[in-house]
């Protein structure tokens, strides 16, 4: 099988973005799954329920070229818990968790998982995804109260 990368998300509305981001995992492990979170607001009130189903966001991973497993997750516990029971040589992360605790950091240390930070060099966002979706979408209903 070779290296065995994880990288983990939500993957809500999966977009530009997404898929930099799992081309560039790729390019640093053979066999790459994607840990993927059912919904991040269960245990952490800071962050977005996702608007797609989990199915939604499972068809779209399993259709993406650089993907080769999906394990689907729920709470930050699952995640240091797939981090321990998968055989894992590399962990990737986003550029914004270096220098900072994460979950499944002390899981990395204790199987001598490498971890690796991606470079974001782009601007695109589940954010500003939403937010755009939200601008068109007022744009039309006041275009058709217009009429």
């Amino acid at each position: 099988m070779g290296r065995v990368g994880i990288t983990a998300s939500t993957f809500d509305l999966l977009h530009a973005g997404h898929v930099m981001m799992l081309s560039e995992c790729k390019k640093h492990c053979d066999f790459l799954i994607c840990a993927l979170q059912n919904d991040p607001s269960v245990d952490r009130d800071t962050k977005n329920a996702p608007v797609q189903s989990l199915v939604e966001r499972q068809i779209q991973l399993a259709a993406c070229t650089f993907v080769d497993d999906i394990v689907v997750y729920n709470t930050e516990r699952d995640l240091a818990d797939i981090m321990i029971a998968l055989p894992i040589d590399v962990r990737i992360l986003g550029v914004e968790y270096d220098g900072k605790d994460f979950t499944g950091k002390r899981e990395c240390d204790k199987k001598n998982i490498e971890i690796i930070y991606n470079s974001r060099d782009h601007s695109f966002s589940t954010t500003q995804l939403r937010t755009r979706v939200l601008e068109r979408e007022r744009e039309r209903i006041s275009n058709l109260k217009e009429y």
